[in-house]
């Protein structure tokens, strides 16, 4: 690569990691796992990056791409009985709730959710991500927020 495109994806990379970071720790639900997937979605945008430059949205292939390998190592994990430790406290989360919440969705409803309240896209941004249908995407904003709210939501006598 020139030093332009050098200087360009070392800009892309300073504004996008810590977002994709975060973005794939929530899918996660681990901060170090998320670590690792953003950094293997910037090592592939770099690899693409003549190519992700042109789009029009590259900060939406690289959050596809971080997406996508959250979620293909979600399905390649072993089966866990007891809940997950709280790891994500370092990503400034008003409370423990909140984050045990968001652990008990599922891998695609905490995705859209990520991508929708946390990072405030569209629900098209968030399909064309995804490579799911608007529906689809909205469903799972339903689904997500219903549980939340029933996980969050003090039960009164």
């Amino acid at each position: 690569m020139s030093k332009t495109e050098d200087a360009r994806y070392e800009a892309f990379f300073k504004e996008q990691f810590p977002k994709v970071a975060r973005t794939a720790a929530l899918v996660m639900g681990d901060v170090d796992e998320g670590m690792d997937v953003a950094q293997e979605a910037m090592a592939r945008t770099y690899q693409h990056w003549r190519k992700v430059d042109a789009m029009d949205r590259p900060d939406a292939w690289v959050h596809k791409v971080a997406t996508n390998l959250a979620l293909s190592r979600l399905r390649r994990r072993p089966i866990r009985h007891a809940p997950p430790e709280p790891v994500l406290t370092e990503l400034d989360t008003p409370d423990d709730d909140l984050l045990d919440a968001v652990r008990a969705l599922s891998p695609a409803q905490r995705s859209v959710i990520a991508l929708r309240f946390y990072l405030d896209w569209s629900i098209e941004d968030v399909a064309d991500a995804l490579g799911k249908k608007p529906g689809t995407v909205r469903a799972l904003t339903h689904q997500g927020m219903e549980r939340l709210r029933s996980l969050l939501v003090e039960e009164t006598p």
